[in-house]
């Protein structure tokens, strides 16, 4: 039973990175989509694979 545990929790983190990183290839928010997915990890994951990407340097506050 721990291990079942213990591999939930990976599978949550990876998806949590694995959300941030394709935010961050498609120039969106890798913050804002990082949190989304500590919340709803598989609804955050479905958002980012289905926007569009943003234009270079949009992500940025500058």
């Amino acid at each position: 039973m721990v291990i079942l545990y213990i591999l939930s929790i990976i599978i949550y983190i990876a998806l949590i990175f694995f959300t941030m990183s394709i935010a961050n290839r498609k120039n969106r928010s890798v913050l804002g989509f990082g949190l989304f997915a500590v919340f709803l990890p598989l609804i955050a994951l479905i958002v980012v694979l289905i926007i569009n990407p943003g234009k270079p340097g949009a992500a940025s506050l500058e």
